[in-house]
């Protein structure tokens, strides 16, 4: 379960980590052409501004010294990211037209018969320019992003749904199934789990043994030591009890002070090795507070057309036989 519940946070995370890396990239894409295609029509502004300029004999240094300052700034930014994007490429051309703008304003600037040039550059610039962002429009790469977007937030929420779903049932399964004090099988659980056995065993022709076991003079512990007390050492019993024994042997808290093993392909000498090697790892064991303590144990093998009810009542009927006499033992015959 807590594998699962792993793998699924897991690829939730990396789900995720996409999206973010999607985002980040889109927005990365979209702010440098915007940049590139501002930087477009800065300089087309300033070949209109200082074509306007020549013309009229005003002196049009300043405006080529201050686009030239824009330029460098653009151009050394790109260049320091090392990446051959469309914006990059974008930027390339427009620094190369600049040059040779700047080179024809400075032959043709003063001779009014020449300054058809600079017109016919700037048109043509403008044109190219104006093919890049009808090109860039086109390609329309927003929609396609947010249609990712979309599917991946999709899948993400699909995810998290299941993961949610999957961990409010393994819940309501503790819950229904477990004892919240011990985390073993709760006798709800004692029930069904003893009649598939048994059916498991008729089935098969196979052995199935029962072990029952009650601590002796719990309510002593309690009425001393405190129900606080009393808890922890069920608590530690529980978990002592189930490192101890086989993965296929079922652990059950019946009730109270009461536990139960369901050991599979076990027959009734079987059966009562298991119920001694409880009954000595519990006895030899020092809680903490109330320090020793000791279990009462019936021990029965299943016989033919035994029901959880029979079964669990002759299992009980020697339980209490060790507690008359003298508990501390495990009994396995009437």
């Amino acid at each position: 379960m807590i594998i699962q519940k792993t793998f699924i946070a897991a690829v939730i995370i990396l789900f995720v980590v996409i999206h973010l890396t999607l985002s980040a990239n889109f927005i990365k894409s979209i702010t440098a052409r915007d940049a590139s295609l501002t930087t477009a029509l800065y300089i087309y502004g300033a070949m209109q501004h200082a074509t306007l300029l020549a013309i009229k004999k005003i002196p049009f240094e300043p405006v080529l010294r201050e686009s030239d300052a824009y330029m460098a700034i653009v151009v050394t930014r790109y260049q320091t990211e090392r990446t051959y994007s469309d914006a990059h490429i974008q930027i390339n051309w427009i620094d190369t037209q600049w040059k040779y703008f700047k080179t024809l304003i400075a032959k043709n600037g003063d001779n009014p018969a020449n300054q058809e040039k600079l017109y016919s550059h700037c048109d043509r610039y403008w044109k190219t320019l104006s093919q890049i962002i009808d090109n860039q429009t086109a390609q329309n790469p927003f929609s396609k992003t947010i249609a990712i977007h979309i599917l991946v937030a999709v899948i993400f929420l699909t995810l998290v749904f299941v993961f949610i779903r999957r961990y409010i049932h393994s819940s309501s399964d503790v819950i229904k199934n477990y004892d919240p004090l011990t985390h073993i099988y709760n006798s709800r659980m004692f029930y069904r789990l003893l009649a598939q056995e048994i059916a498991k065993a008729e089935r098969y022709e196979r052995p199935l043994g029962l072990v029952l076991f009650d601590v002796d003079f719990f309510r002593r512990v309690n009425d001393f030591f405190g129900h606080k007390v009393g808890d922890d050492v069920l608590e530690h019993l529980a978990l002592l009890v189930d490192q101890n024994i086989r993965k296929s042997d079922l652990f059950c808290r019946v009730g109270g002070e009461e536990f139960a093993v369901i050991a599979s392909e076990t027959d009734l000498q079987q059966a009562i090795v298991l119920s001694e090697k409880i009954r000595k790892l519990i006895s030899g064991n020092n809680f903490k507070t109330v320090g020793r303590i000791t279990v009462s144990l019936g021990a029965v093998q299943v016989e033919p057309k035994d029901t959880p009810e029979t079964l669990y009542k002759r299992v009980n009927e020697r339980l209490q036989i060790a507690k008359k006499k003298g508990r501390n033992r495990t009994v396995a015959k009437n």
